[in-house]
C-alpha cells in the first residue's frame, strides 16, 4: 500500500476544533496499559516553546479555523513541566489571538494528568487562568482497582498521590473532568467504581470511562467475548440504577452515557458530531508530537499508538502525514498520504454503515483495529466493536425500555 509521488487534491479539511500537543513524552507513572513505549515515556524532552508558537501562528494564518480553539497538552504526563512553560505558552497564544484583532476562534486550553504532582502552585495556575485553563485527572477509581495497573516506574501504588491531586483541586474550588480505565475486574465492582468519586462530584464537571484494551488482544473466541460483553452490560446496568436512585448522593455526570442519548434525542441540525464519520475526521483534531509531527483523525494519536503500522502507507511513518516545523497546513491537507488514509477509512465507515444496524449508534474509532485483525479496512465486526458499541447500545436502550415499561 505505498505513497503516490505525488501530492493529490483533497477536498478542504476541517476545521480544526482541537490541537494536542505532546510537551513531554516523559511519564513519572508506569501505567501497564499506556500505549505509549517504554522509551518515549523515558524521554525527558520537552517541545520548545518554538514549537508551539509556530503550530499556532500557522493555524492561524490558515484557512482551517473554525470558531473554536481547544489547546490540549496529553500523551506524557505534562505536570513534569514546570507551571511557568504553560504560563509563557499561554500569554503568547493569547496575545497572537489579540493581535488578529478578531474575535474567533475563541481559544481555551486544558491540561490532561495523572494528578499526582498537583500542588499549590498548580492550583494557582489554575485560579490564574480560570477563564481560559482547565484540567482533566486519570484517576481509575478506589485504591483496589487504580493501583492494580497504576504504578511509579520502582512499582510503588499511585493512587493517594492522585486522590490527594484530586482533593487538592477540590480544596481550591477548582474543577476538573476525570477519565477512568475500567480494567476487566473492575467491571465486577461498578458500585465500588463510582462511589469513590461520588466526595469530588460537585467539582466534577465531566466523567468518562473507558475500557482497559488488554482485553481485546486476545479476544478471539467468541465465548470469551460472550462472557466479557455479559460483565459489562452488568457494570453499565449497575451504573444506570445507580445514577437513578432518588435521595442519595449525586453521581458524577457520565459522558459516555449523555454523548449517547443526544444521538438518540437531539435533533439533526443541533446535534453534535459524535457519529463515526465525525469523530473521524481529518484535520478536526491535530496532534503535534515533540519533534513536530502531525498526526490526525484522532486524538492524542501518536506514532508510538502505531508503530505496528509502520510502513502501513510505504513511509515508515505510520500515521503521521506531516511535520508542522517544516510543512505548512495546507501542504498536509493536501499531501498524498493523508489522501489515502482518508479513501481508506471511507472504506471502512462504508463497510460498516451497509452491514452494521448499529453504525447510527457508533462512535468510530475501529479502522484501524480492522485493519490490524484483517489486513483490510472493508470489514465490519471486531471485538471491540461487539462489547463497546453493541453491548452499550443494548444495555442503554434497554435501560430505556425498562423505565418505559413502568410508565
Amino acid at each position: 500500500m505505498g505513497l503516490v509521488s505525488e501530492a493529490s487534491a483533497v477536498p478542504l479539511q476541517g476545521p480544526v476544533e482541537m490541537v494536542v500537543l505532546q510537551g513531554t513524552g516523559f511519564c513519572n507513572l508506569n501505567c501497564d496499559y499506556c500505549y505509549l513505549s517504554e522509551a518515549s515515556r523515558r524521554n525527558t524532552e520537552k517541545m520548545p516553546l518554538t514549537t508551539i508558537m509556530t503550530t499556532i501562528k500557522k493555524l492561524l494564518a490558515s484557512p482551517y479555523l473554525g470558531e473554536q480553539l481547544r489547546v490540549s497538552w496529553h500523551s506524557g504526563e505534562p505536570l513534569v513541566i514546570p507551571p511557568d512553560y504553560y504560563r509563557a505558552a499561554i500569554d503568547s497564544i493569547l496575545e497572537l489571538q489579540a493581535a488578529r484583532g478578531q474575535s474567533t476562534p475563541s481559544i481555551t486550553f486544558d491540561i490532561q494528568t495523572n494528578g499526582t504532582l498537583i500542588n499549590q502552585e498548580w492550583c494557582h495556575l489554575l485560579r490564574e487562568y480560570d477563564d481560559h485553563l482547565s484540567i482533566g485527572v486519570s484517576c481509575d477509581g478506589p485504591a483496589f482497582l487504580h493501583d492494580r495497573h497504576r504504578k511509579t516506574w520502582r512499582g510503588i501504588p499511585s493512587h493517594n498521590r492522585t486522590e490527594e491531586g484530586m482533593r487538592l483541586l477540590a480544596e481550591h474550588d477548582i474543577p476538573f473532568d476525570v477519565t477512568a480505565v475500567v480494567s476487566p475486574e473492575g467491571l465486577d465492582h461498578p458500585i465500588e467504581f463510582i462511589e469513590f468519586f461520588i466526595p469530588f462530584a460537585s467539582h466534577i464537571r465531566e466523567f468518562h470511562f473507558n475500557l482497559h484494551d488488554e482485553f481485546f488482544i486476545y479476544a478471539n473466541v467468541d465465548e470469551k467475548i460472550r462472557q466479557y460483553s455479559e460483565r459489562y452490560d452488568f457494570f453499565l446496568h449497575s451504573l444506570l440504577n445507580r445514577c437513578d436512585e432518588k435521595n442519595l448522593n449525586v453521581v458524577p455526570r457520565i459522558r459516555n452515557f449523555s454523548s449517547f442519548y443526544n444521538r438518540l434525542f437531539i435533533s439533526q441540525a443541533e446535534r453534535p458530531g459524535y457519529d463515526a464519520r465525525s469523530m473521524s475526521k481529518p484535520f478536526k483534531t491535530l496532534s503535534i508530537e515533540v519533534n513536530g509531527d502531525v498526526t490526525t483523525f484522532y486524538a492524542g494519536l501518536t506514532s508510538d499508538e502505531c508503530k505496528d503500522l509502520k510502513n502501513l502507507y510505504g513511509d515508515g511513518r505510520g500515521m503521521v502525514v506531516g511535520n508542522i516545523l517544516s510543512e505548512t497546513l495546507e501542504e498536509i491537507a493536501c499531501g498524498a498520504k493523508l489522501g489515502c488514509i482518508i479513501d481508506d477509512f471511507e472504506r471502512s465507515h462504508r463497510a460498516c454503515e451497509s452491514q452494521c444496524e448499529y453504525f447510527e449508534l457508533c462512535s468510530g474509532g475501529y479502522n484501524l483495529i480492522k485493519y490490524r485483525r484483517f489486513g483490510r479496512f472493508d470489514v465490519t465486526e471486531t471485538p471491540e466493536c461487539k462489547v463497546q458499541v453493541k453491548t452499550f447500545s443494548d444495555a442503554l436502550l434497554g435501560h430505556i425500555d425498562e423505565h418505559l415499561a413502568g410508565l
